[in-house]
């Protein structure tokens, strides 16, 4: 997409962070933006803000866990705004603390119905209304360089979501090919802001004692979302599928398929 004038964007988690930050970077480019997240005084405040900015906004309350929940958000929407033009399935939760075994059922379920489960249904929900319009589009799934490197962090399960989702946008890609649709996968590092305070809100009880501290040590340096914002934006621009943000996160996946590719020279050597 070149052009965002007048345009429709929907955006999940967009109550605060990346979320929030794209909201009103999408908005001054003069975009009609749907911002949709489950926290609802978080999200006034966020609606408040842009609105008193001049922007033409709408908030949405929605799990997106539910699809009856999603479906009618998009009613809403397309009463208010019309066709939609870009969809960016922002809102994940996270967890970290435990190994994989370690962590019990209900801990899974939330967080894959949220990461995986909420992001298909929204795709489900929101891309047939794209596809409708027959105008240029894009689907946007943010990911984490968790989705592609695993580090000893103890976040694992979270991971998992995030390896599974670049899959799942990997597949939409070729879903898609030859239609005005494109696809990416946001893929940025370490943020400033209040993903893992949020996350643990969320989570409550699930899992025993809640192991975030109230200032992620990891965060408290993180790129802001605006900066990620920018970024994000420059790569729906350029159509490119993967959006990565932090340049120094290079090393960790070079050094990946580095090992992967002395893999099919050992299969290689073994075959001769």
């Amino acid at each position: 997409m070149q052009n965002f004038r007048d345009k429709t964007a929907v955006i999940t988690g967009a109550a605060s962070g990346i979320g929030l930050a794209t909201a009103r970077l999408l908005a001054v480019k003069g975009m009609q933006v749907a911002l949709l997240d489950n926290r609802e005084d978080t999200l006034a405040k966020a609606c408040r803000e842009l609105e008193e900015e001049g922007y033409p906004v709408l908030g949405q309350v929605v799990d997106i866990r539910y699809p009856d929940a999603v479906n009618q958000a998009a009613d809403t929407i397309s009463s208010r705004f019309g066709s939609v033009n870009l969809l960016i399935n922002n809102a994940a939760v996270f967890i970290r603390g435990h190994g994989i075994t370690e962590v019990e059922q209900d801990v899974w379920d939330w967080l894959m119905d949220v990461n995986l489960r909420g992001t298909l249904n929204c795709l489900r929900t929101f891309l047939p209304l794209m596809q409708a319009n027959g105008e240029e589009g894009h689907v946007v799934n943010t990911c984490s360089i968790s989705g592609l490197v695993v580090r000893d962090r103890k976040n694992g399960i979270y991971a998992t979501s995030k390896f599974a989702l670049v899959g799942l946008s990997e597949a939409l890609a070729f879903d898609l090919a030859g239609t005005p649709i494109n696809v990416s996968v946001l893929i940025p590092g370490a943020v400033a802001s209040d993903f893992y305070l949020s996350s643990a809100e969320h989570r409550g009880s699930l899992g025993g004692p809640n192991l975030f501290p109230d200032t992620p040590e990891d965060t408290a340096n993180g790129m802001s979302p605006a900066d990620v914002a920018e970024r994000l934006i420059d790569g729906i621009r350029h159509k490119r599928f993967y959006i990565t943000t932090h340049a120094a996160n290079r090393a960790m996946v070079e050094q990946k398929y580095r090992e992967l590719m002395a893999a099919f020279d050992a299969a290689e050597s073994f075959e001769t």
